[in-house]
């Protein structure tokens, strides 16, 4: 009688070989759901995807560029200048595709409405909390002197794919060279301090944001407006407007005369965008808060 002695190798080569024929078997049926199933590809879509940036940013409003792609084609939106990444060339791109006219296109730029930074006023008490904006925000409107102001703790920052928001002087600035006006920063900010504006040099704004009477917002931030109303009085075409206590100006009538400029006691009106770090200047009319200086209800508590 004879006995058949197994080696090492043969007690695994058999399980080895009925694993790899289940895998194989698998294999086999996942193909086959995958033909059945699939679901055709609109390559007009891919095609005019191509022509988009591919940074996903959202600012045409919608999840990706592919997205923003398939509502072209399948007709869901016309408009072929909501890539604001893109810029011109690609609205030209995306209406040549389709075979439309292209939209008129105007760049836009983010823009912080506050430029009261550590020069220009002053903490009423010390946080220690989340240092996050919209943490700080719930607490009687943050640390700073203005209610209204810009906390600088960077909310808009993290948002920011492009590299467009930086902290300087305890304040959010837009570098308007690299913003995209994707609108991601507008949403993050908990005080709306950050809007979108035409992306033009002689930009004339209000860069501010609060709404209090003149006799509490002096002590609050000396570079504010102060709805003294003399731009009211003084723009040639009708384009400010006092909307509770804080003038605003419609950029569809400005003709950036400079004018408002001129008068503005506190100089809480400026001219031109704000680029990369340290271009940003504070006219030579504007004067710094006195420091330690506080008002009544202001409160040293942290």
């Amino acid at each position: 009688m004879y006995m058949v002695k197994l080696s090492a190798t043969d007690g695994i080569l058999t399980p080895t070989l009925i694993g790899a024929g289940i895998a194989l078997a698998l294999g086999v049926i996942i193909l086959i759901v995958f033909k059945l199933f699939a679901v055709p590809v609109d390559e007009r879509a891919a095609k005019l995807s191509e022509l988009l940036p591919g940074v996903n940013c959202g600012g045409c409003g919608f999840a990706s560029c592919m997205a923003y792609a398939e509502a072209l084609v399948d007709g869901l939106v016309t408009e072929t200048t909501m890539c604001t990444a893109g810029g011109e060339e690609t609205v030209k791109a995306i209406a040549d595709y389709l075979g439309v006219a292209p939209g008129i296109f105007i760049p836009q730029t983010a823009h912080v409405y506050c430029q009261g930074s550590n020069q220009f006023t002053r903490n009423r008490f010390s946080y220690t909390g989340s240092a996050n904006c919209a943490a700080a925000t719930g607490l009687f409107s943050g640390p700073n002197s203005c209610t209204y102001g810009c906390l600088g703790m960077g909310d808009c920052i993290a948002v920011c794919d492009f590299n467009a928001v930086y902290i300087e002087d305890g304040i959010a600035r837009i570098n308007s060279e690299n913003c995209v006006a994707c609108g991601k920063c507008v949403e993050a900010c908990p005080k709306s301090l950050i809007q979108l504006i035409p992306k033009h040099e002689a930009a004339t704004i209000v860069t501010c944001s609060n709404h209090w009477p003149a006799s509490r917002i002096l002590r609050d931030c000396s570079i504010a407006c102060i709805a003294c109303r003399l731009c009211v009085r003084t723009c040639p075409v009708d384009a400010i407007k006092m909307d509770d206590n804080l003038a605003v100006i419609d950029q569809t009538l400005c003709t950036h005369c400079g004018d408002c400029i001129e008068i503005c006691p506190t100089t809480a009106i400026r001219s031109g965008l704000i680029g990369p770090p340290g271009s940003y200047k504070a006219s030579a009319r504007s004067k710094p808060i006195a420091s330690g200086k506080k008002g009544k209800g202001d409160t040293a508590a942290s």
